[in-house]
C-alpha cells in the first residue's frame, strides 16, 4: 500500500457528502513533514482520512459518532485481513424458508425511498447479515457484519437521489420524466449487483499495516486517550447558518438500520420522511467554545484541522483560538468543492491547520 508521494493516493470510493477522498493526495503531502505515529481521526465519517493514515502506517483510532460511520471504520482501518466471500454474500441475500423475517422498512417506509421489493429486501438483509453469527465469532463475525454493512450503506446511497434520506422523493427515481440529474440506471440497477460491485472494490482496499487500530464510536469529548496527533474534520458550518452540517439528518435511515431493534419507536413520524431520531450531540452547540475545548483537550496533540475558508467560526478565528495553545500555528489551502452542494460558490478553499 506504499507509495511515492508524488502519485496520486487511491482511496475507497464513497457516495458520503462531505467526504475529503478527493484530497486525500494533497493531504498526505503535508501529513509526510510531520512526525507522529498515532493519530486520531475525530470525526471519520468516510473514513478517506483514516484509510490514508493507515495506508501511512500510523497507529489509528478512528471516530464517529454515527454508528453507520463506524462500521466503515471497523471494516476498513480497523480490519486488517478478513474478507466477505461468495458464500457469505449468498447468505446475505437468499431467503431461509425456516425464518420469519421482520417488515419493518416495509411497513414503515413504503413508498417513501425504495420501491417496495426493495423494502422487503432490506429487511431480510438485515437480518441475515445479524445472523452472520451463525456462520463466524469474534473479531471474524465483527468484520464480516462492518463491511456488509458498508457494502449495503454504499448500496442504498447508490440508489437515492442525491445519494441522501433528507426527502421523500422516490418519486424523483420512479417518474417518467426527462432528468438533469441524477442516473436512473445506476438507482434502478438492483442491490445485489451494487453490493457485488462494492464487495470487489472495497476488498482491495483490507490490509494489515502492522499496528492495532481501533475504531471509536462517541462524543468527541468522551474521549481521554493520548496521540502524536489529533485530525479534525468537524461538521462545517455555513456563515449563513446557525448550525453545522447534520449527517445524522442526511443519513438517518442508515443509522436505523444500525439501531433496527428500536428503530419502530424512533422515527419522527410528524415528518413525511420519517427520520430517525438522534440525539443531539456537543458539536451541536457554540462552535468558537467547541474549538476552544477541544484544542485545550488535546493541546499536548500535534493537531490539524480541516475547515472551509468559508465556514463559520472563520479561519481567523479558528487560528487565533489555536495558538492559545500552540507555539506553531501555520495554514496551507487548496481550491475545493462538495458534489451535489449548490452553496460552494467561487473562491471555496479547504483549509489545513497546523498547530505545533
Amino acid at each position: 500500500m506504499k507509495k511515492k508521494d508524488n502519485e496520486r493516493f487511491d482511496a475507497p470510493s464513497t457516495r458520503y457528502q462531505g467526504s475529503k477522498r478527493r484530497m486525500v493526495s494533497w493531504l498526505k503531502n503535508i501529513l509526510v513533514t510531520l512526525e507522529f505515529e498515532t493519530v486520531l481521526d475525530a470525526f471519520g465519517g468516510s473514513g478517506s482520512i483514516g484509510f490514508l493514515f493507515k495506508s501511512m502506517g500510523k497507529e489509528v483510532s478512528f471516530n464517529d459518532i454515527l454508528k453507520s460511520n463506524s462500521q466503515t471504520g471497523i471494516a476498513l482501518i480497523e480490519n486488517k485481513n478478513v474478507k466477505l466471500n461468495v458464500k457469505d454474500i449468498e447468505f446475505i441475500f437468499n431467503e431461509r424458508k425456516t425464518e420469519s423475517y421482520p417488515k419493518l422498512i416495509s411497513k414503515m417506509y413504503n413508498g417513501i425511498y425504495f420501491l417496495d421489493e426493495e423494502n422487503i429486501l432490506l429487511d431480510k438483509m438485515i437480518k441475515n447479515i445479524e445472523d452472520l453469527s451463525l456462520l463466524y465469532n469474534g473479531k471474524t463475525l465483527r468484520y464480516k457484519k462492518a463491511l456488509a454493512y458498508h457494502n449495503l450503506f454504499q448500496s442504498c446511497l447508490s440508489k437515492r437521489p442525491f445519494n441522501l434520506f433528507h426527502r421523500k422523493n422516490l418519486n424523483l427515481r420512479t417518474s417518467n420524466v426527462k432528468r438533469s440529474f441524477g442516473n436512473k440506471k445506476t438507482w434502478d440497477k438492483p442491490f445485489k449487483d451494487h453490493f457485488i460491485k462494492f464487495n470487489k472494490e472495497y476488498s482491495k482496499f483490507v490490509f494489515d499495516n502492522g499496528k492495532n487500530n481501533m475504531v471509536l464510536n462517541t462524543d468527541i469529548f468522551n474521549i481521554n486517550d493520548k496521540f502524536d496527533l489529533v485530525y479534525f474534520d468537524p461538521p462545517y458550518c455555513r456563515k449563513d447558518s446557525c448550525h453545522p452540517q447534520n449527517y445524522a439528518e442526511m443519513y438517518h435511515f442508515l443509522e436505523g438500520i444500525m439501531n433496527y431493534n428500536t428503530w419502530e419507536h424512533n422515527i419522527d413520524n410528524s415528518r413525511v420522511n420519517k427520520p430517525f431520531i438522534f440525539k443531539k450531540n456537543t458539536w451541536d452547540c457554540n462552535l468558537i467554545s467547541n474549538f476552544d475545548n477541544l484544542f485545550r483537550k488535546f493541546s499536548d496533540s500535534t493537531i490539524v484541522v480541516s475547515y472551509g475558508n468559508k465556514g463559520k467560526p472563520t479561519i481567523q478565528t479558528i487560528v487565533k483560538l489555536m495558538k492559545k495553545y500552540k507555539k506553531t500555528v501555520i495554514t496551507k489551502s487548496i481550491p475545493y468543492s462538495y458534489k451535489l452542494n449548490r452553496n460552494n460558490g467561487k473562491g471555496y478553499r479547504e483549509v489545513i491547520i497546523i498547530g505545533k
